[in-house]
């Protein structure tokens, strides 16, 4: 069977909790951020706060990416890791009835990964993640005939935090661009990008046509310390590039537009978690459906909005996921 689009990335299992603003600086890790966690500090934090309501969705960057395309109408098929374990059952089962294909369970009896996410009254999400089994995800895992097939591949950011993750990343790119497929990419956080940059630089320039970044992550990629200036380097490794930032919506540009700004979808935000990602969906389900770059800019700004609406890095129920009227309800349409 072939895809519309294939993601890569870690798979895990996210548990959202609405906390007080408090609590995060008592942990001492950075605001609207992830921060690589261990299972017990994770418990230690659940600990604190037993006494407020939990959600648990399957999550990971890429795969709400590939969630979104799919609630869009896209075909798509996601890859990662999760164990034979309650977690792991329900990412799968999840995965499945959101119509994406998914290789399934480990052989593996525990360990699916886990994403604390503590949202503040702001409708921040601050993440604690423990990769778990997700990053244990390894070249071998990367499956060059449903690549080939692929009409666009898309890697998270994320899978640098592990060697053998960045290079099932690089070999899925490497297959792609073999077969003439696109590849998209996310920097995904700027810890990521602060981390590991020169590494990104390299892979960006030579493997990457479809760049994603909000504006945090673009000025730290290009020590820039404005958006305009970061937007114009970036476009330079690329040939097209999108750029979120935040209220003030979103950059996009490619080899035809130097750069189109497209006004964000007027919500009330809830949880910001998966904006990113839904922003993504939108703006690749449009590329590969043959939409115009503004077009696919304003399907990309829709879906972000409609996520940022309740908790959880998934579409809601109530979104529209017929396109035309998603583009013709952008303001000024």
């Amino acid at each position: 069977m072939s895809y519309d689009l294939v993601g890569i990335g870690n798979a895990l299992v996210d548990i959202e909790v609405q906390v007080p603003e408090d609590l995060v600086h008592q942990l001492e890790v950075t605001k609207g951020g992830m921060t690589l966690s261990t299972k017990e500090n994770q418990d230690q934090t659940l600990a604190h706060i037993s006494n407020h309501t939990q959600k648990i969705v399957s999550g990971g960057s890429a795969a709400n990416t590939i969630h979104g395309f799919s609630a869009l109408g896209g075909k798509g098929y996601y890859l990662g890791r999760v164990a034979d374990d309650p977690y792991g059952k329900h990412y799968t089962d999840d995965m499945k009835d959101c119509g994406v294909g998914f290789p399934g369970p480990d052989s593996k009896t525990d360990g699916t990964g886990t994403c604390l996410i503590l949202i503040t009254p702001d409708s921040e999400r601050t993440m604690l993640t423990h990769l778990g089994i997700s990053s244990d995800l390894h070249p071998d895992n990367v499956d060059a005939t449903i690549v080939k097939e692929a009409r666009t591949v898309y890697i998270e950011g994320y899978l640098w935090t592990g060697d053998e993750t960045r290079e099932a990343a690089m070999k899925m790119a490497d297959v792609a661009r073999q077969a003439g497929v696109p590849v998209a990419f996310t920097l995904s956080d700027a810890f990521v990008v602060n981390t590991y940059m020169e590494s990104l630089i390299d892979f960006i320039r030579w493997k990457v046509d479809i760049l994603y970044c909000n504006n945090v992550e673009a000025r730290a990629m290009t020590n820039q310390t404005k958006d305009e200036p970061a937007f114009a380097e970036l476009k330079g490794l690329v040939d097209t590039l999108f750029m979120t930032r935040g209220a003030e919506g979103s950059w996009a540009a490619n080899s035809q537009h130097a750069k189109i700004h497209i006004d964000p979808f007027q919500v009330k935000p809830v949880d910001t978690t998966g904006a990113g990602d839904l922003f993504a969906a939108g703006s690749l389900y449009g590329l590969i459906h043959n939409h115009g770059l503004k077009e696919s800019a304003i399907l990309g700004s829709y879906c972000a909005g409609q996520v940022v609406t309740h908790l959880g890095g998934r579409m809601p129920a109530h979104a529209h996921t017929h396109v035309p009227t998603i583009l013709e309800l952008y303001p000024g349409s």
